[in-house]
């Protein structure tokens, strides 16, 4: 036992005398003049990802979109125009411009992706994300847009109906909204938070919250579950 030990102490004796500094030098050197170069031209360091964007007003992105606007945001320009009105007080003044900040938010929640919205408003992906949650925080606090179906209140209900009776020029009468439905997908939830599991499996083939809305003639959303 007494010599394996002294064999294993004279082994590392050896290789610390025999070790080589020069390796570590030149490897220290070598790192001393990349960083040089970085810190003197920090552009050689930029992902091809990474670019410069060019930011355009609203009406270069309407006139891009087109007839398409009213599919891309899911509602018309007088719609869409009405909702910038209420949202403007409420969202950041420094920074993109309400119709912008709006845009990106439905067109985001409408489907759109990224990288197609960073290229049509000529911003940064961060941009996108945190004009979406700007919106929200609007929509939320905006009193003019809360929920107030008030189904129990006969004169709301012969007001919608009429309404849409006008809107859609329709024969069938009564018709106090228009329901519709979204699987919205979310992580698979675990047994011990919800009762069953299975529950939350959509038909689409993932696991998802079944949300369904009303609105009127209007297309504003008077109910939500």
């Amino acid at each position: 036992m007494q010599r394996a030990t002294d064999r294993h102490a004279a082994c590392q004796r050896t290789a610390t005398v025999n070790m080589d500094p020069f390796p570590i030098l030149r490897a220290g050197a070598f790192v001393t003049s990349l960083a040089g170069v970085v810190h003197s031209s920090p552009s050689i360091t930029l992902s091809p990802t990474q670019y410069t964007t060019t930011r355009i007003s609203f009406s270069h992105v309407r006139t891009r979109y087109g007839p398409h606007f009213e599919r891309a945001l899911r509602m018309s320009d007088g719609a869409f125009h009405a909702l910038v009105v209420i949202m403007r007080p409420r969202l950041p003044r420094r920074g993109l411009a309400a119709e912008v900040r709006t845009a990106l938010a439905l067109r985001c929640m409408g489907g759109g992706s990224y990288v197609d919205m960073c290229a049509a408003f000529g911003v940064h992906s961060a941009s996108v994300y945190r004009a979406v949650w700007d919106v929200v925080d609007a929509v939320n606090s905006a009193a003019a847009l809360a929920l107030d179906f008030q189904v129990e209140d006969c004169t709301r209900r012969a007001a919608y109906a009429a309404r849409f009776k006008a809107q859609r020029n329709s024969l069938f009468g009564k018709v106090i909204g228009a329901l519709e439905g979204s699987a919205v997908q979310q992580e698979q939830p675990l047994a011990t938070d919800v009762t069953c599991v299975a529950d939350y499996y959509s038909r689409k083939g993932f696991y998802a919250l079944n949300v369904q809305a009303n609105f009127d003639a209007d297309y504003k959303f008077r109910w939500m579950s």
